[in-house]
């Protein structure tokens, strides 16, 4: 989807990328200070904004009932080998970056990568669709206009 109509500022698409590296905190402090200064935020933005919230805490929560879900099931005698080849998805890294010292697993890779291409999406004045999730921010961004 694209913003022909609407012109986006280039402050717009930085503050949007910085929103989804953050994991939403940039983009919070963006929105407590167009509040503050009686700024609207036009729906590029906002999207994005809420987008990377959402993103990461779906994230966060996903990390956190992997975890309890693993340490329940490696519980489990003839269960354990699943929860450690889960547990080689999800936690031993695959691809290092020595010099700039970063370090993936598996999962971590493909939602890097995601990010990556939903931010340089942003820089091309795109919206990112994500079934379910786009959808559901769509009622949530109308509710609040």
């Amino acid at each position: 989807m694209t913003n022909d109509k609407i012109k986006i500022l280039p402050i717009e698409k930085i503050v949007s990328v910085l929103s989804y590296v953050t994991m939403g905190i940039i983009g919070l402090i963006w929105i407590i200070i167009a509040h503050f200064m009686n700024r609207k935020i036009k729906y590029f933005l906002l999207y994005n904004i809420v987008q990377s919230m959402i993103i990461s805490i779906i994230l966060a929560i996903f990390k956190l009932l992997t975890d309890i879900l693993l340490l329940l099931v490696s519980k489990i005698h003839f269960l354990d080998f699943l929860a450690a080849i889960v547990n080689l998805l999800i936690s031993v890294k695959i691809v290092r970056f020595q010099t700039i010292g970063l370090s993936f697993s598996l999962i971590e890779l493909l939602v890097f990568l995601l990010l990556v291409y939903i931010c340089i999406g942003i820089f091309f004045g795109r919206i990112f669709y994500i079934p379910f999730l786009t959808d559901f921010m769509q009622k949530i961004l109308r509710k609040s206009k």
